[in-house]
């Protein structure tokens, strides 16, 4: 009797296990059929994308079309296209956007460059060029732009009829870039200054903008010297335009216009350049 119940048990725990094995499969058979689903969508998209992409790479409708500037003064669109290797038939979605801006900023003129792909076939280019503002000599003849950066050497086909700014030498500018280009933009405020005179009293066209130490000279295109000395810039060069309609009025021109005296600086000397007279002459302004 022990045997058969002893027999009889076994029989019953192997049927529970059963059961229990049956349990767990109809348990987890939902979440398996989901993890296959989701694995099968997965693939399907990813193939998808990939022939979705393969065919946008290969169709015509994507071919490059028309390229179309803008901001373009002194570069030119064939400049640029020929940098960037930029040409009819190309493949909008091939194109690498910032190597073709990087490409296009190696041109001397251009200070900003944004490629935008316009779909399905057109590209656009939004350029921004350096302003020239003057000019200095760094070894070479370079032109500044109107932040004071020496941005290309002045070629030939240039055509620019701009003030010199002098007193920072190349030398300087390689020891000391960031002070060198402070000093430039010190010269170009005083030049701007000395045009919005210009503007109003049409005085002499601006030759030069001399820069010693922290003093400041103008030289006009006659020859004639304004010594500004060091600050107050807008306030001397209205005092300046009054010494000139003055030297005007008498008939008189003048070599030196000194407007630097620190310890008077209401009082202005002039060198006259008749020849009737070489002596220097004061006048309180």
């Amino acid at each position: 009797m022990a045997f058969g119940r002893n027999k009889n048990r076994r029989r019953q725990d192997a049927a529970q296990r059963n059961e229990a094995v049956k349990g767990a499969v109809r348990s987890k058979g939902p979440g398996v059929l989901k993890v296959l689903a989701l694995t099968l969508a997965t693939g399907l998209l990813v193939w998808g994308g990939v022939e979705l992409r393969r065919w946008a790479l290969q169709s015509p409708r994507f071919e490059l079309a028309a390229v179309s500037f803008s901001g373009l003064q002194r570069a030119s669109r064939v400049e640029l296209l020929r940098l960037a290797a930029l040409t009819k038939g190309q493949n909008l979605w091939a194109l690498d956007v910032g190597a073709l801006e990087r490409t296009m900023l190696q041109h001397p003129w251009v200070k900003k460059v944004e490629v935008t792909r316009r779909f399905p076939n057109r590209v656009s280019v939004a350029v921004t060029e350096h302003v020239p503002e003057a000019l200095a000599v760094l070894g070479e003849l370079y032109v500044l732009d109107e932040e004071g950066e020496p941005f290309k050497r002045v070629t030939p086909g240039d055509g620019l009829d701009l003030p010199l700014v002098t007193g920072v030498d190349r030398e300087g500018y390689v020891a000391d870039p960031e002070q060198a280009r402070q000093r430039f933009q010190a010269a170009l405020e005083v030049a701007r200054a000395y045009t919005k005179e210009a503007v109003a009293g049409k005085p002499e066209r601006l030759s030069e903008v001399r820069m010693e130490g922290r003093d400041v000279t103008l030289v006009a295109a006659s020859g004639q010297e304004v010594r500004l000395g060091e600050g107050d810039s807008e306030v001397k060069l209205q005092r300046l335009a009054r010494v000139r309609r003055e030297l005007g009025a008498r008939g008189l021109a003048a070599e030196i216009i000194h407007l630097d005296n620190r310890a008077r600086p209401g009082w202005v000397a002039v060198k006259i350049s008749s020849p009737v007279s070489e002596r220097n002459g004061s006048a309180k302004q």
